[in-house]
């Protein structure tokens, strides 16, 4: 099958990365392409791509956070295209950072965009079965054109390495952006609670609520928390995580955690370091508790100390954990077998 993949995020994005490997992984020849920002310039850039692949392409597949490249596309031919949107942009950047409220013209506008976008492709890509659910309740998408894809990693990143030994201390590991969905909060909350016993957290984190972070840093002084927000590269994240016992995931209440899934969880399961996550829907769509991962009650401090506990004194079952999420990854979750399932879609 020949695809033309264009993006106007980079095509090395994690989310683009994952899919654009696979289906070559699958025997798929995938011509990739960013798109610069820019109304006219993708409009161009876009045109000029399409008119050199049309007659090979079987098929158009528009990477992450391209919206308008789908409208574009329509507007250019009949080729079908693929959307892989993963989530919606008013998710993102009105669910997610609140830059505007959900009565303002800047809501309608994104909204807009999910709207056409997903009128004009053929196929939405989403991160969970939740997605799909609030995709056709939001922009009326017919369930039909929808495909749960679940995003993966980039394997040349992130990979399992037997030769890096765990920290002599036991550790947990918060990494990622602090947005208010994350629950970073309630991290610095459980190192509080668990400062006496010899439990260390690392924090290696940025964002909008970084300085919130901060001042509950200050305030509370854990004596057993680190915070880093120096720029790793990814063989020093890889390493630190591996190093590290338990792996953070989003800890709050917030509504977007019902139908996403982060994509630390992909990176916990492909590093075999046992994922703990807040009951969210989507992603025990993926994970079970007990299972393939442990979980606490959302935006509580109290009960995410107990389970860390719980981890630490239950050495055996934590490697049980860790291995059947590694299964998991390995069975299921690879770029090569999840653009498999894609091609079986669109073939």
């Amino acid at each position: 099958m020949n695809i033309l993949y264009l993006s106007l995020s980079s095509p090395d994005h994690s989310v683009n990365a994952v899919i654009i490997k696979g289906l070559r992984a699958n025997g798929a020849v995938v011509n990739a392409y960013g798109v610069p920002q820019g109304v006219l310039r993708s409009f161009f850039a876009a045109a000029r791509r399409y008119r050199a692949h049309r007659r090979t392409a079987d098929c158009i597949l528009v990477g992450y956070d391209s919206p308008w490249l789908v409208i574009w596309l329509r507007l250019l031919g009949r080729k079908r295209i693929v959307y892989n949107a993963l989530c919606s942009v008013i998710e993102r950047l009105i669910l997610s950072r609140g830059l505007a409220s959900r009565h303002s013209l800047k809501y309608w506008y994104y909204w807009l965009q999910d709207f056409l976008a997903c009128a004009c492709a053929h196929l939405v890509m989403l991160e969970s079965q939740r997605q799909i659910d609030f995709f056709c309740a939001t922009f009326k998408v017919p369930r039909a054109k929808c495909f749960r894809a679940w995003t993966g990693v980039d394997e040349e990143k992130f990979f399992f390495d037997p030769s890096i030994k765990k920290y002599e201390k036991f550790t947990v590991i918060f990494r990622g952006r602090l947005l208010p969905e994350a629950g970073g909060e309630f991290v610095v909350q459980a190192a509080k609670l668990l400062e006496s016993t010899g439990i260390r957290f690392v924090m290696h984190s940025s964002g909008q609520d970084l300085p919130k972070i901060r001042a509950l840093i200050e305030e509370l002084k854990p004596q057993n928390l680190t915070l880093v927000t120096d720029f790793l590269s990814f063989e020093e994240v890889r390493a630190q995580m591996q190093r590290a016992h338990v792996s953070l995931g989003q800890l709050s209440a917030h509504d977007r955690l019902t139908r996403t899934i982060p994509h630390k969880a992909y990176e916990s399961l492909a590093l075999k370091l046992p994922y703990l996550t807040a009951r969210n829907p989507a992603v025990l769509e993926l994970l079970t508790e007990g299972e393939t991962c442990l979980a606490c009650n959302p935006a509580d401090a109290q009960d995410l100390a107990n389970t860390i506990l719980w981890a630490r004194d239950h050495p055996h079952e934590l490697v049980r954990i860790a291995e059947k999420g590694y299964r998991l990854y390995q069975e299921h979750l690879t770029s090569k077998k999840l653009a498999r399932k894609l091609l079986e879609r669109v073939q």
